[in-house]
Order: C-alpha cells, then sequence, then structure tokens
C-alpha cells in the first residue's frame, strides 16, 4: 500500500496520548469535479457527512493534528515492517 501514489501512511504514537480524533473514526473526502468536498463520522447511532465549512475546518484541523502527532511516512513504514518481521 505504501507504493501507491494515492495515500500516505502514518502510525499515531501511541506516547501521543489523547488527541482530537480519539472518539471516532473520520475521513475528509473531496472530488475531482466541482464537487465540495465532504466529512464523513462513524459513530455508535450511525454515519455522519458534513458539509459546513465549520465543521470541514474543524475536521481539518483534527486531521492536521494527527499528522503532527504521528510518526513520518517513512518512520511508520519502518515500523510496520519491523513489527511484522517479529510476528508483532
Amino acid at each position: 500500500m505504501s507504493q501507491l501514489s494515492n495515500g500516505t501512511i502514518q502510525v499515531l504514537r501511541f506516547e501521543a496520548g489523547a488527541h482530537l480524533a480519539d472518539s471516532s473514526g473520520f475521513a475528509l473526502l473531496t472530488f475531482e469535479q466541482d464537487d465540495p468536498p465532504l466529512g464523513y463520522i462513524e459513530t455508535l447511532a450511525g454515519e455522519l457527512f458534513l458539509e459546513s465549512s465549520h465543521d470541514l475546518a474543524r475536521l481539518s484541523a483534527a486531521y492536521d493534528n494527527l499528522k503532527m502527532l504521528a510518526r513520518s511516512p517513512a518512520e511508520s513504514i519502518k515500523f510496520i515492517r519491523e513489527l511484522s518481521e517479529h510476528g508483532a
């Protein structure tokens, strides 16, 4: 997966502790056409689709925070390889 050009793999450090997105998974979706971006959040009650610029800014801030706390893409790939070699 790390060889694909349409994604980045980063492993969040356990030491990072609590973060802005520790309560649920989310996705920021962008489209090639003129369609506006969309936020997607999974909850126990179901899925939420967010369209407002305020909501999208909050998701974007959470995403940026996660990227900052996570291992770099190169460190993440090395970490995954080491785990797979040692059977963790």
